[in-house]
């Protein structure tokens, strides 16, 4: 039996050739355990007025809301639009000239630009809200009488 001898060159060449490995799994490059549920897609506020976005050095500004059972936000208006998703309760908008709507958990809506109305919990347990408002940076989100 003839055993082949190996320069000390050739040797080394051979301790960095790489390894052969079991496949390691490529990590996913899309979603795992994702799931996506549209609220909202709307070109106008709930009172049908046009979105309009403002000009300038925008910003976005948002808050989650807790609103006791019998409580009120009052008379307000916003200069921006925004948009309102119920976390947790029933929210009843009044708006002046065009009604009342009531919103549940799970649902989002635009409320109204430059209309007077006002925000009410008629339930018996806290309404809870996340509020997004488009904005101007220096400009409030809401105005009071």
């Amino acid at each position: 039996m003839k055993v082949a001898s190996l320069s000390s060159a050739s040797a080394l060449a051979l301790l960095h050739l790489p390894f052969a490995h079991a496949a390691e799994p490529t990590p996913p490059t899309g979603p795992v355990g994702f799931k996506i549920a549209q609220i909202l897609e709307t070109t106008t506020t709930a009172a049908g007025q046009p979105i309009h976005f403002p000009q300038g050095e925008n910003q976005i500004t948002s808050f989650i809301i807790e609103l006791a059972p019998g409580g009120q936000v009052g008379r307000h208006v916003h200069p921006v639009p925004l948009f309102s998703y119920i976390l947790e309760g029933t929210l009843t908008v009044e708006v002046e000239g065009h009604g009342t709507r009531t919103f549940r958990a799970g649902e989002g809506f635009v409320d109204v630009v430059n209309l007077w109305h006002n925000g009410r919990n008629l339930g018996d347990r806290p309404v809870r809200f996340l509020v997004v408002f488009a904005g101007q940076k220096g400009t409030p989100t809401a105005i009071r009488p």
